[in-house]
């Protein structure tokens, strides 16, 4: 294969992942950490209140399965950095609640399975992510979770604009909650940059995820208009999916 022209990028001498965690004071190191945990701690508080009221859930069912899989493994079953296991062990409590309301409301917007099918594929789902999450912590020697995480949150991201098109509605949603989640993501961004400055992934990863959820807060702030629901309003009810606005969400 000598007639190939050379690749265009080399391949790293020392693989990225391989480097360690940047050594940071801790006052920088929790000026960006500290708003990735109150961020998602309060997309998951605000998600449970609003599926309450709304009766559908908050976040995407099958990804709350994954999150709770990511959240408990890296809690109970898997070696993480003391740190790490505390925000993730207040997350774990809190979508207990989260899972709860899947089983309880989750079926709604999937109204062709039958509620055993539901409830089996969740757990189907959970099971997985579990292996999944343990295998690539593992394999990434990630004491963290900083890229299982970072992984995770493309297709979470991703579910919440898919979410909004299947219910054509913004029943079960807020701009609380998309805005604390995009919160969250993007200061987990930051956390990511400033620890493992070297790792290329993250450079794809967190634009990406970054992306999707400016989209969804766009594409929420839309659908609420077109439904007369105020933006910032917590006392207001979602407009429930047989009475939304017929047209669907553009772009």
């Amino acid at each position: 294969m000598d007639w190939l022209p050379p690749p265009l990028f080399p391949m790293s001498d020392i693989a990225p992942v391989s480097i360690g965690a940047a050594a940071v004071p801790q006052w920088l190191f929790w000026s960006v950490a500290g708003p990735t945990a109150i961020g998602w701690m309060l997309t998951y508080v605000l998600a449970i209140r609003q599926a309450f009221a709304d009766g559908r859930v908050g976040i995407p069912a099958y990804l709350v399965a994954v999150n709770f899989a990511w959240e408990f493994s890296l809690t109970f079953l898997l070696e993480q950095t003391p740190a790490q296991r505390g925000i993730n062990l207040s997350w774990v409590v809190i979508n207990v609640v989260l899972l709860y309301q899947v089983f309880r409301y989750g079926r709604v917007d999937y109204p062709r399975l039958s509620p055993r099918v539901f409830r089996w594929s969740v757990v189907g789902v959970l099971v997985w992510a579990s292996l999944v999450v343990m295998a690539g912590a593992n394999e990434f020697h990630d004491l963290d979770g900083m890229y299982i995480g970072m992984i995770i949150n493309v297709p979470l991201s991703a579910a919440f604009i898919l979410m909004l098109k299947r219910r054509g509605s913004s029943v079960g949603q807020s701009m609380h909650i998309a805005t604390a989640k995009f919160v969250g993501s993007l200061f987990a961004g930051f956390t990511g940059f400033l620890l493992y400055p070297s790792r290329l992934l993250f450079l794809v990863l967190v634009p990406t995820m970054v992306a999707l959820d400016i989209a969804y807060i766009v594409l929420l702030r839309r659908r609420m208009l077109a439904e007369g629901r105020p933006l910032w309003a917590l006392r207001a009810r979602a407009v429930p999916v047989e009475s939304a606005e017929p047209a669907p969400v553009t772009t």
